[in-house]
């Protein structure tokens, strides 16, 4: 039985080492017919600089483009253009309303004050008619509207409306 154990071991080394040998001569069998054909050995070396290559084309393709420096517009001049008397006297009458809305018309969260730049003009009217007329409730508001005349809401109306609509 040992006989048979160290006959079995030495066909296995002697496979082991023809592979072996046959790998290191750099030969592999291609295709069906069996032909051998000598390939290149594996260079480190070449291989890190392909790497190398790769990396950097890599950190080139992927680095961000040129940075522009971020310049923020200012628009000079009044946010409406007052082309009609009813603008005009809009604008006087809105005055009142940017210590809590803004000058933008963007409210102001200390004053739970909402947005109304932008907003209908039909829709300002009837929300100023409202708490004018008691439909709507409103202690901060009410000293202010109560005082207002109907074309006062409309010209108001008409110029909160014209004021761009500033996404915040």
């Amino acid at each position: 039985m040992t006989r048979i154990v160290a006959f079995g071991a030495f066909l296995l080394g002697l496979v082991l080492v023809l592979n072996l040998r046959h790998q290191q001569a750099g030969h592999v069998m291609h295709g069906e017919s069996g032909e051998s054909k000598k390939i290149e050995r594996f260079d480190f070396e070449k291989t890190k600089q392909e790497h190398e290559k790769h990396v950097a084309e890599h950190a080139r393709l992927t680095a961000p483009a040129e940075v522009v420096e971020k310049v923020e517009v200012k628009v000079e001049g009044p946010l409406v253009e007052l082309t009609t008397p009813e603008l005009q006297r809009g604008s006087e009458l809105y005055k009142k309303c940017i210590a809590c809305h803004g000058s933008d018309g963007n409210g102001k969260k200390a004053q739970n004050a909402p947005r109304i730049g932008g907003q209908y003009d039909w829709y300002i009217t009837l929300q100023l008619n409202n708490i004018k007329n008691k439909v709507r409730i409103n202690k901060v508001m009410d000293p202010f509207v109560s005082r207002l005349s109907e074309q006062d809401m409309k010209d108001l109306g008409s110029y909160v409306s014209k004021i761009p609509w500033n996404h915040k």
